[in-house]
């Protein structure tokens, strides 16, 4: 039985119309992705299947007695207290069950004490507590506890500070942490990812993997999704579609379908094109009349297939100033304090030209302390910090900090350049910014909105060295993706602090962990830095089979590609010949046509039984030819 359903859910604010036929089932247990542009309806649908708002129209049926737990996207509201206040209160009937058997045992002792034994009621009533919270788990709660407070990126010394003094990233874990606690049979999660490092994410993954509580985690981590997911709901156009799998299968099942529809287009183009020049190209004489009218009636019938559109996203282009010299970035002995307390210390390395580094660790290890030292906008404490001949870096800031909030859109595009408000816009226009959205002031956007138009002033500017801090943050998938092929293809160095692990598998080629403020560098890319934390205490020689496996996957690639190759021009051989007895079949019938017409054979029967069948094996053939010449066409799309 469905543990969740939703019939044809429509949802508007005003005349925008927000969800429309929203139908999809939830079983228990099922791990879900829930994703989609900005402004597509995911935050809308959570809050929908939570009941914090209600649909306008359709059907939400929940199983009897199902207990769902929501995470908004935006800070929580928390009661006040400490943090351990907090994380009890989902446990809090195992906590008053601890405190009941506590009493009861010291009134054992008491009467114990007073008559030398205990009732036997006093010793039946503890045998029942004491396994009902054996049964609960209340000997685990407190290591339970703190193992989830720890998970998600808290100190033990946390849990008893107030949660009034928090920060919104630390209330929304605090929420969470509160959530994971619980007994649910749904969690709904928005964006759980946003505030947590590598660490507490690798630790939510396999918590969530392992947990027996249904799921739907809207979230823009790709590599989450792989981790989490078994099914993946995508709303596009209000409307939603359902893939089994994780992030990784929907692509590719995306991809078959995208590739289909264009196959499709493209055949019913080459078929109308040849169609429609066999009309145009018509004889005067009847037969040829007759002919192009029945091709007309066959165009007239055939159902429209519309182009496939592509989905909306920015477009990026980056200014490039040339190369810079070998040497980038030179640290040398460098440190950095805040009030007194080191955050970095004697820091020596050197990026060279053409590296891709990937700057990770947890928050507050000081990455992006070390971006602004190479940017400038910081001031070493101790050492120096030198940029190479010919280097010109450009800081993407993760805050925005440069963006004034007072500013519009075009004021802020004008200010920052040469750009007349003509050229303004369409240069805002390439972000996604049209129409009046020019004059929407800074303060007033999303996330998202700010991280594009941050995107666009970054994109004013030439540059070799690139730094790059969280670039992904509040940015859609389709926006992800445009970000990664732009920064794939740029020909400077790169350095990029982020916690999007799928972003940073398809860029990197060195990687510098940070962690209380020393620096690991590894000689390798992302993806082979993920293999090698992976595969810490696997058994010896598992990284050598690893490479002739992906050796031997790469021969086989090469050998499928040249046989590939070599099928295309075998089919475009095939198509030629067929296109040429298509012509002389249809010459055939023209003629036998024009023979059968002929009123000097109506006299002999036999004759004229012999052509009808002639006739009507040619135009037989001539299907067969046609249906040949389609499957060929359609195998070279």
């Amino acid at each position: 039985m469905p543990l969740l359903t939703l019939s044809q859910i429509e949802k508007a604010y005003g005349t925008e119309i927000i969800l429309t036929g929203i139908t999809l089932q939830l079983q228990p247990g099922e791990k879900t992705g829930l994703i989609g542009p900005n402004g597509s309806g995911k935050t809308t649908l959570l809050k929908v299947i939570a009941g914090e708002i209600e649909a306008d129209k359709g059907a939400l049926h929940l199983a009897r007695g199902a207990k769902i737990g929501y995470l908004p996207q935006e800070s929580p509201a928390i009661p006040a207290g400490t943090l351990r206040d907090h994380l009890q209160y989902p446990l809090r009937h195992i906590f008053a069950l601890k405190e009941e058997i506590a009493i009861l045992e010291g009134e054992i002792a008491d009467h114990a004490e007073r008559e030398g034994c205990s009732p036997d009621e006093h010793l039946e009533r503890y045998g029942v507590l004491t396994a009902r919270f054996e049964e609960q788990g209340g000997y685990q709660v407190e290591s339970r506890l703190s193992c989830v407070a720890r998970g998600l990126g808290f100190e033990l010394t946390d849990l008893d500070r107030d949660i009034s003094a928090f920060s919104g990233g630390e209330k929304t874990r605090a929420r969470l942490a509160g959530l994971l606690l619980q007994d649910l049979d749904l969690l709904l999660l928005d964006e759980p990812t946003n505030f947590l490092d590598l660490t507490a994410l690798e630790w939510l993954e396999k918590y969530l993997h392992d947990l027996a509580s249904a799921l739907v985690v809207v979230s823009h981590d790709r590599f989450f999704l792989d981790r989490v997911a078994n099914r993946i709901f995508a709303l596009q156009g209000h409307q939603i579609r359902s893939y089994s799998g994780n992030y990784s299968d929907y692509q590719r099942q995306l991809e078959r379908e995208s590739l289909s529809a264009e196959r499709d287009y493209q055949k019913m183009q080459l078929l109308k094109s040849r169609e429609e020049r066999l009309v145009r190209e018509a004889k005067s004489d009847q037969r040829s009349k007759r002919q192009a009218r029945s091709r007309q009636k066959r165009l007239d019938k055939l159902e429209p297939v519309d182009r496939p559109e592509d989905q909306k996203s920015f477009k990026l282009g980056l200014g490039y100033s040339g190369r810079s010299g070998r040497q980038v970035i030179i640290f040398d002995r460098v440190g950095k304090s805040f009030a007194e307390k080191p955050l970095l210390s004697d820091l020596n390395f050197e990026v060279r030209w053409g590296d891709r580094v990937a700057l990770i660790g947890p928050n507050g290890a000081g990455k992006t302390t070390l971006l602004k030292l190479v940017a400038g906008s910081l001031e070493t404490t101790t050492g120096t910090v030198r940029l190479g001949p010919s280097v010109k870096a450009l800081y993407f800031d993760q805050e925005q900090e440069k963006l004034a909030p007072r500013q519009t859109l075009l004021e802020t595009i004008t200010s920052a350049s040469e750009l007349d408000p003509k050229q303004a816009r369409n240069h805002l226009g390439r972000y996604l910014f049209r129409g009046d959205d020019v004059f929407k002031r800074v303060g007033d956007l999303s996330g998202g909105e700010k991280s594009r138009l941050a995107l666009a002033c970054l994109a004013l500017s030439s540059s070799n060295c690139l730094l790059m801090d969280e670039p992904t943050s509040h940015l859609d998938l389709l926006a992800m993706e445009e970000l990664e092929n732009v920064l794939a293809n740029y020909p400077g160095t790169l350095i990029i602090a982020s916690h999007d692990r799928y972003f940073l598998k398809g860029l990197a080629n060195r990687v510098f962990e940070m962690d209380s403020g020393e620096l690991r560098i590894f000689e390798c890319s992302f993806a082979e830095y993920l293999e090698l934390k992976e595969s810490a205490g696997a058994q010896p020689g598992k990284n050598q089979r690893d490479q002739q496996k992906e050796k031997r996957r790469k021969q086989e690639e090469h050998h499928y590609r040249q046989s590939g190759q070599k099928k295309q021009r075998c089919l475009k051989d095939e198509q030629i010949r067929l296109e040429q007895s298509i012509s002389k079949t249809e010459e055939e019938i023209a003629h036998l046509e024009t023979t059968f017409s002929n009123p000097a054979r109506y006299g002999n029967h036999t004759r004229l039984a012999e052509l009808g069948d002639e006739l009507s094996t040619a135009k037989a053939t001539l299907v067969g030819l046609m249906h040949q010449w389609e499957e060929i066409a359609n195998q070279l799309l």
